[in-house]
This record gives C-alpha cells, sequence and structure tokens, in this order.
C-alpha cells in the first residue's frame, strides 16, 4: 500500500508543468557562478559563489522549489475534490502524509542538489574549504525540513500555498533579518547552520551552529507532521479553511 500512495503522489508531480519551470530556475544559480567564475577573480570566488549559494539557492530555489512540490502533493488532491477517495479508504493517515511528504522531498532533492553542487563547483573550481559539500548536506536538509513543513500545511489549510509565500518572503527575508532571536523558527537558518558546521570557510559563518540546526529541523519535521496527521484525522470535504 505505501509503495502504490508513493507511486500515486510521484504520478501526480511529474506530470505537471510545474517540473520545467522550477527546473528552469535552477539554472539561474548556475549561469550566474559561471558568469562570475568567468568575470571574476579567483581570490575572490569563495565569498562570491557562498553569496550566490546563499541568495539564490538556499533563499530562492529550495524554499520555492518545495513550496510548490509540497503544496501540491497533497493540496492538489483537496482543491480538485480527489482527495475523498483516498481518505475514504482504510488508510492510516499518517502513511498518507508521510507518501506525500517523502515524494514532495525526493522532487525537491532532485532539484536542488545538483544545483548546489554544480554551482559551487563552477564557482569554486572545485569544492574548496568543503563549500560545496556544506552547501549540499544543508540544502539536503532543508529539502527534507521544508516539504515536511509545506506538505503539512497543505493538510490544515487550502491557503497554503499564500502561507507558505509568506514564510519565505517576509519572515524568512526580513523578520529573521531583524530580529536574531527568530533564527530557531527559519529553516533556511538551519540550512546554513549545517553548511557551516561541515565548511571551512573562512568568510562564512552562520547563526546556528551545526547541531542546534539539525535538532531544530528535526523538531520542525516531527511537529509539523504530528499536526499534519491530526488535521487529516479530522478532515472532512467543504470544511477546509
Amino acid at each position: 500500500m505505501t509503495r502504490t500512495l508513493l507511486a500515486l503522489a510521484a504520478r501526480q508531480l511529474l506530470g505537471r508543468r510545474r517540473w520545467m519551470l522550477i527546473a528552469l530556475a535552477a539554472l539561474l544559480p548556475i549561469g550566474i557562478a559561471l558568469l562570475t567564475r568567468l568575470a571574476g577573480d579567483a581570490s575572490d570566488s569563495a565569498e562570491a559563489t557562498i553569496g550566490t549559494l546563499d541568495a539564490f539557492v538556499i533563499a530562492l530555489l529550495l524554499p520555492l522549489g518545495a513550496l510548490v512540490f509540497g503544496t501540491a502533493a497533497l493540496g492538489a488532491e483537496i482543491e480538485d475534490g480527489t482527495a475523498v477517495y483516498l481518505l475514504a479508504k482504510p488508510i492510516a493517515r499518517w502513511r498518507i502524509l508521510a507518501a506525500k511528504i517523502a515524494v514532495a522531498a525526493a522532487a525537491t532533492l532532485a532539484l536542488t542538489v545538483p544545483a548546489t553542487l554544480a554551482t559551487a563547483l563552477i564557482g569554486l573550481g572545485g569544492d574548496r574549504d568543503a563549500i560545496a559539500a556544506g552547501f549540499t548536506a544543508g540544502a539536503a536538509v532543508g529539502a527534507v525540513v521544508y516539504s515536511s513543513l509545506f506538505v503539512s500545511l497543505s493538510a490544515i489549510t487550502s491557503r497554503a500555498l499564500i502561507a507558505g509565500l509568506i514564510y519565505v518572503f517576509v519572515w524568512e527575508a526580513f523578520v529573521t533579518s531583524l530580529f536574531s532571536g527568530t533564527r530557531w523558527i527559519s529553516v533556511r537558518q538551519y540550512v546554513l547552520g549545517v553548511a557551516d558546521a561541515i565548511s571551512t570557510a573562512p568568510s562564512f559563518e552562520a547563526n546556528l551552529g551545526g547541531l542546534p540546526a539539525v535538532i531544530a529541523s528535526a523538531v520542525v519535521v516531527a511537529a509539523g507532521f504530528a499536526i499534519g496527521v491530526r488535521s487529516l484525522r479530522r478532515f472532512e470535504i467543504g470544511e477546509r479553511a
């Protein structure tokens, strides 16, 4: 049954045009890294590459990719009414949610990890100071956390896409930059914390350490999953907020 759920969720995501649009967005940081590499000074490549990874992959591509895939994995079925057929079957709600999260996370990983690795290697001309390894690991963690968060959010509200956009572009982009205490509620800070724990680049220092970032990531995934399962158990078609 779990395999069937995974196959259905994968077919729903892969059969839509969103893949093409997001994949094109993944080429942006790679192109910027290539241009920077060709035009810049090799001595400044580490700082420039870190800036590109942070601004275009970690802050933009990663959350947007996870948001698109995460809200579509479950939210699309709820919107078009087909979720009633799935939820009417004697399937544990946690299995349904876990399958949706797994597929959304896999899609996000397939999108962001190659883009992160390619951007770093092109910009640096190799994995100098373990920057490529650090940011790739961080992107992988972020893909799982963001996907879990957004799939669970789509189980709670039909406005998950709007709520996700507000979280990414208001909370993470502005609020966390103004108030340091809010870094504990920012997936982006978790990603940077993991990247910093692996990277040895002297010009890069995250606001969170590696261990706290991993612990916070696990807490967010667990809490989001629990709330999402509870929402699915109480789900009634036609009564979504």
